[in-house]
């Protein structure tokens, strides 16, 4: 309840005591739920950005923007996820870049929150399925440029991108079968990343290491970067990838890792591996790496 000057000046002490009490709640009720002037780098109000500093996303995203469509490409990422963290890094009209792009979740979620992207992808169907969704959904199209990422990002302006965003090829993932159990084998969907017989883990990580080094000119300085990873089980062994990648890019002078952001993806579903002989865990989470680019 607000008052003006004249109907202050009629109130009674016991009054003005409620009067204080009434604007005290007020501010309480407010604190933290404002726009900050001084917010540079998204349009969130206090509340939401504390909320948003979350290092666990447990929510759960609706297999929607034609899921299926997407679904042929089996790394796709929910948009919607995609537009939180956006939402998150970036103000209303910023440029998102994802240099590996798939099918576009990133962009289907920069087009969702007001945003402006560009994606860079090697294998032109999924381009073409990120057209398709697009054209169903009613949503702006952004550009993707076909090709090898490493010879895509010299068309990017130098700090011409204000967040980028990107879902990296899984080690080996694209090669081989996954079985889930005694009875069940099937090939990958995830598409061919390169023409290379199997890498190493190395290999791997070099091959990652050098698209992020070309990926750092484009990225203003203070810019933000988010890097979906799993972890894998493969060979009798928990390989924990997030780490390995986060180290590798860590390595890149520009770039300072500032937080691991668990996904709780709930739309997984739980398998028996090892039972009843041996423990091997169903992953149900990825993780999400954000880096900044700062001083060189």
């Amino acid at each position: 309840m607000k008052y003006n000057s004249e109907q202050i000046s009629l109130f009674d002490d016991k009054k003005g005591t409620e009067k204080d009490s009434e604007e005290k709640k007020t501010k309480k009720e407010s604190k933290g739920r404002t726009y900050d002037p001084r917010n540079k780098l998204n349009d969130l109000t206090g509340a939401e950005w504390k909320f948003s500093t979350k290092t666990v996303i447990s929510k759960i995203y609706p297999p929607n923007m034609q899921h299926k469509l997407r679904s042929r490409h089996g790394g796709q990422k929910p948009p919607q996820l995609c537009e939180d963290i956006i939402k998150t890094f970036t103000k209303a009209g910023q440029l998102v870049l994802d240099p590996l792009a798939g099918v576009g979740g990133s962009l289907i979620g920069a087009a969702l929150c007001n945003r402006k992207a560009v994606g860079i992808e090697i294998n032109q169907q999924w381009v073409d399925v990120y057209k398709e969704v697009c054209k169903l959904e009613g949503l702006e199209e952004f550009p993707v440029l076909v090709g090898d990422a490493n010879e895509k990002l010299k068309e990017i302006d130098a700090e011409s991108i204000d967040f980028i965003i990107t879902d990296v090829p899984y080690w080996i993932m694209d090669q081989l079968s996954k079985t889930r159990s005694s009875a069940a084998s099937r090939k990958s969907k995830l598409s061919r990343f390169n023409d290379k017989s199997l890498q190493t883990k190395d290999e791997w990580l070099e091959e990652m290491k050098i698209i992020f080094e070309k990926a750092l000119p484009t990225l203003k300085q203070n810019g933000y970067m988010a890097v979906f990873i799993g972890d894998m089980y493969r060979g009798k062994e928990y390989h924990f990838l997030s780490a390995d990648l986060a180290r590798a890019i860590s390595s890149i002078e520009g770039y300072v890792l500032k937080s691991d952001i668990i996904w709780h993806d709930d739309s997984k579903m739980l398998h028996i591996y090892g039972y009843p002989f041996a423990y091997i865990p169903s992953l149900i989470h990825q993780h999400i790496l954000i880096f900044r680019k700062e001083s060189i």
